[in-house]
């Protein structure tokens, strides 16, 4: 029987993928399943190949520029036979070649370890405000039961599939040891996604959805209102990409304003849990 699942997408980079792979414990019980994007579909496209071939009870993801801690198989086992749907751990992040620390997981880390004595709002957290599917067990039979997919957009594929499971999930836990290891090369440079149109109206899309579930579920979140507002500060042509999303979907520029307003009320006055969020 397989125990562990592990899904690396990648797209080109064979030396990168080649120290991720290596990464992953060799056991039996665990299947490693990589999928390139030959088609330039997306890490999402990728991931859904995948999924229809594990076999797994767990699911690990990992990107093919990261890699697991030494150690990962035995955090792992840990929790095998566990009642939980969600297991999550922390994580830490260093340079590729010097491992020198890197502040690429800043935010996760800080907030994974700041909520680890606050149980409901290290819960809420994991289970809406963690968007990607690496660091973390994902129970495979949840995401069979409840049809659970990436979207195969050209980014934020993975922020809708990490928000069903965190819904759908009866029991989420939290183990501080560090299973995943973010890496960052020396001298990268950040593209925004901003400059690119269709990226900006993927990830409107992918967040107008997500928006969509949080009021219907009740989650005080105002996710797509933020990337709204970050639309309209990034510049003239992701303005215009926003607003062109904004008409095709039938958007009112009144429920915009609203929950913008919104958001910026309950960051204010930390309405709601994490006060991150």
């Amino acid at each position: 029987m397989i125990t562990y699942s592990v899904i690396v997408p990648w797209h080109k980079d064979d030396e990168l993928l080649k120290r991720a792979l290596e990464s992953v414990p060799v056991r039996e019980d665990v299947e490693l399943i990589a999928v390139q994007d030959k088609d330039f579909r997306g890490a999402g496209y990728a991931r859904n190949q995948a999924l229809a071939q594990a076999r797994g009870r767990w699911l690990l993801f990992l990107d093919s520029d990261d890699r697991f801690s030494p150690d990962a198989l035995d955090i792992l086992d840990r929790h095998a036979d566990g009642d939980a749907d969600l297991i999550y751990f922390q994580q830490r992040a260093e340079m590729i070649g010097t491992g020198a620390p890197s502040g690429r997981a800043d935010n996760k880390i800080h907030y994974l370890g700041a909520y680890s004595q606050r149980p409901a709002e290290l819960d809420f957290y994991c289970r809406y405000c963690y968007p990607e599917p690496t660091g973390k067990m994902v129970r495979r039979e949840m995401v069979e039961r409840e049809g659970i997919r990436f979207d195969e957009t050209s980014c934020a594929n993975d922020y809708m599939f990490s928000v069903l499971c965190g819904l759908k999930a009866r029991k989420v836990t939290f183990d501080p040891s560090v299973l995943y290891v973010v890496t960052e090369r020396e001298g990268s440079v950040s593209h925004s996604y901003f400059d690119n149109p269709q990226k900006v109206r993927d990830r409107l899309y992918v967040y107008w959805r997500v928006q969509n579930l949080f009021d219907i579920n009740k989650i005080p979140l105002s996710p797509f209102y933020g990337m709204w507002m970050m639309c309209a500060n990034a510049g003239p042509q992701a303005r215009a990409a926003a607003e062109e999303f904004r008409r095709r979907n039938g958007i009112s520029r009144w429920r915009i304003a609203a929950g913008c307003l919104k958001r910026i009320v309950r960051k204010r006055l930390h309405i709601g849990v994490p006060n991150n969020a």
